[in-house]
């Protein structure tokens, strides 16, 4: 009863689409990692085993931040958000991992979990930019309040950016939607914009990140030779695509998974989705993310207040860009940016904050 009641007044058709959407990520996971456990000689489980771990952990989450008041959320996310920035500073440091030699991991001392801290920043650089916008909604042509604006959208992306470029994408986005939501002028649209797009100029252009443009030019690329390292994932995932035709070769009988396909589990895992449910099951996943979308935007119109409507829009558009990048990447729509399928992929952080994200969704639909 206690259970029923807590879901009672959220968002039905949100809570559905995500049931579903980590209910696939859950199959598609343990079907995908099954090559990699047993090439390091795990249980064949191994993968899945651990992803059911952070589910549960999400779920907990999940059922807390739907019966706590939104004031605890509200009053306390400016010293989350200060953590999860300093846990982003942790990463210059020796605390930090290199895995496929990126340092974008901290290891939880004496569990040996890595974890990402900028999957908790995308959803507590939300949370308090939307706070910081409801106290401030109509004083953005206020020239301190739009620094400030500037300098917030700074210090949340900037530092993701030169470890994690297309993650820091997905948070400038993300809070430029808020911005938008809040009523910017053509002045300072104009300003912001610009500003973006010389900051990717100056990360894209830097010699020591200089794999990050071989990858745009690699995928804008007429180049016929198959032999390229630029265009070995993308051809990959285009070759399970196409052998997975309309109805796919069915659960577990991939064959791209286990040597051809990079990171099948985590940054591809929709192209073994592809590979094993076919276009059918590309098309019920896409259209699953684009009915979440469309009930966290609605969400968003119904909210009777600020700090709920820019909260539900930064948290949609989080999550149907990543979800747009990662999906339009194993298609070769976009250049490759291993960027991982919300709620799908593989990965406790990425999980568990995406559904922390959905949670907070669904508490303001209760309140609408």
């Amino acid at each position: 009863m206690n259970i029923k009641r807590t879901f009672k007044n959220v968002d039905l058709p949100l809570l559905i689409v995500t049931i579903f959407l980590v209910i696939i990520g859950l199959i598609s996971v343990t079907s995908a990692s099954f090559p990699t456990a047993k090439k390091y000689d795990y249980n064949s489980f191994h993968y899945a085993i651990r992803q059911a771990v952070f589910l549960v952990v999400g779920i907990i989450a999940l059922i807390f931040i739907l019966k706590v008041p939104k004031s605890v959320l509200y009053k306390n996310i400016d010293w989350v958000f200060g953590i999860s920035l300093v846990l982003i500073a942790l990463l210059w440091s020796p605390a930090g991992q290199q895995v496929y030699g990126q340092a974008r991991w901290l290891k939880i001392p004496g569990i040996g979990i890595l974890f990402q801290p900028s999957d908790i920043l995308k959803v507590t650089s939300i949370i308090y930019f939307a706070k910081y916008l409801s106290r401030n909604a109509n004083k953005l042509q206020d020239p301190n309040v739009f620094i400030k604006t500037i300098a917030i959208l700074a210090i949340s992306v900037i530092p993701v950016m030169i470890k994690d470029f297309s993650t820091a994408i997905v948070i400038g986005l993300s809070l430029f939607s808020i911005l938008v939501c809040a009523g910017l002028n053509k002045k300072q649209f104009g300003v912001l914009v610009i500003m973006g797009l010389v900051l990717v100029a100056i990360m894209l252009l830097n010699e020591d990140y200089s794999y990050r443009i071989k990858r745009i030019l690699g995928f804008v690329s007429d180049s016929t030779d198959y032999l390229s390292a630029d265009l070995y994932q993308a051809r990959q995932s285009l070759y399970a695509f196409a052998l997975g035709g309309y109805t796919g070769v069915g659960l577990f009988r991939s064959r791209q998974k286990y040597t051809n396909l990079p990171q099948a589990y985590t940054d591809f895992i929709y192209s073994v989705i592809a590979e094993e449910f076919g276009l059918i099951g590309c098309m019920i996943v896409l259209i699953l993310f684009l009915i979440y979308i469309y009930r966290g935007y609605i969400i968003a119109v119904r909210s009777n207040n600020y700090f709920d409507k820019f909260a539900s829009v930064g948290i949609t558009t989080f999550i149907g860009v990543q979800a747009f990048f990662n999906m339009g990447v194993a298609a070769k729509l976009l250049p490759v940016t291993g960027i991982t399928l919300p709620f799908i992929s593989y990965g406790g952080s990425a999980l568990i904050m995406t559904i922390v994200a959905t949670a907070i969704l669904l508490k303001i639909s209760s309140r609408r």
